[in-house]
C-alpha cells in the first residue's frame, strides 16, 4: 500500500498569518509579505508529512488543508 500523495492548501480567507506554520514546516509554507501564509511547496514529500500535520493542528483558524 503507497501513502496518499499530500496536496497542502491554506484558505486566505480564514488565514490569520500568525506562523505556527512557517515554524514547523518551513519547506512548505511562508508567510508572506501580506501577512498572510502561502504554501511554497504544494506536493512536499512524504518526509514533510508530521510537520504538515502538525501545522494543521497548531493553525488557530484552520485554514490548512491536506
Amino acid at each position: 500500500m503507497t501513502a496518499e500523495e499530500l496536496h497542502v492548501s491554506v484558505d486566505q480567507q480564514q488565514c490569520q498569518g500568525v506562523g505556527y506554520c512557517e515554524r514547523v514546516a518551513p519547506g512548505v509554507f511562508q508567510v508572506g509579505d501580506d501577512g498572510r501564509s502561502h504554501v511554497i511547496d504544494i506536493h512536499p514529500p512524504e518526509s514533510e508529512r508530521a510537520a504538515v500535520e502538525e501545522a494543521a493542528t497548531l493553525c488557530p483558524s484552520r485554514a490548512i488543508r491536506y
